[in-house]
């Protein structure tokens, strides 16, 4: 189905990733027709001809990870609505596809408020997929205007690891020096670079599997060690 108005070609991660989605439920449910629901008013009212509606219900952001470069994670929940004397068949059709794509997973009961449910189930019977969407941005390599804050306003760039209790290196932990206004990401063995002031004592908030912590760290020995304990 076509989710954008004709003419439209420029279409967002999260756009195309919702796109995908509908593909797979419409060659779930061929030659009858999956309509989306985009909260405008002329999408109030299903047409006859399209037993399944389907509407995004949030976007959220999951955690950081780093694949050719680094990415910001997120999580689309998408709310799949059947109507129509044949919705049970409808929505074991639209089950069946969802778990045969691996990507998808259906959000089952206890994972969501019941009021979530009932505002995104509004005129039949359906189920909530996730959708994970992964957006790739630019960490910028060189600091912007204003982006060292501490007590010395030389910029410098520290060099470190992070490690947990056994020695081990964190990966993908989000690592942001508070001198500075830029983040890192720590790579496959907790080895990062930050930019940050000239300050000895540096105060660093990390972030591990959506755990933030604040920790401070002697910098006159690079590199420098953060313990994740």
């Amino acid at each position: 189905m076509d989710l954008f108005p004709a003419g439209v070609t420029a279409v967002g991660h999260v756009s195309s990733s919702l796109s995908d989605l509908l593909g797979v439920l419409s060659d779930a449910v061929a030659p009858q027709h999956v309509r989306f629901d985009d909260g405008s008013p002329t999408a109030v009212v299903p047409p006859p001809d399209a037993p399944v509606t389907v509407r995004a219900v949030t976007l959220n952001r999951t955690g950081r990870s780093r694949a050719d470069g680094p990415v910001l994670d997120l999580e689309l929940r998408v709310a799949v609505e059947c109507h129509g004397p044949g919705q049970l068949d409808t929505m074991e059709q639209l089950l069946l596809a969802v778990e045969l794509h691996s990507q998808y997973s259906v959000v089952s009961n206890g994972e969501f408020r019941p009021e979530e449910y009932s505002g995104a189930i509004q005129q039949g019977m359906g189920f909530l997929v996730r959708v994970p969407v992964s957006l790739p941005f630019e960490e910028p390599s060189d600091p912007p205007d204003g982006a060292v804050t501490g007590t010395s306003r030389a910029a410098r760039r520290i060099r470190g690891r992070l490690v947990d209790v056994h020695n081990k290196g964190v990966p993908d932990a989000y690592i942001h020096a508070h001198s500075s206004a830029t983040a890192a990401v720590s790579d496959a063995t907790g080895h990062f670079e930050v930019l940050a002031s000239a300050d000895e004592l540096q105060h660093f908030a990390v972030a591990v599997d959506g755990t933030e912590r604040e920790v401070s760290a002697s910098t006159k020995r690079l590199p420098v060690t953060i313990r994740w304990l």
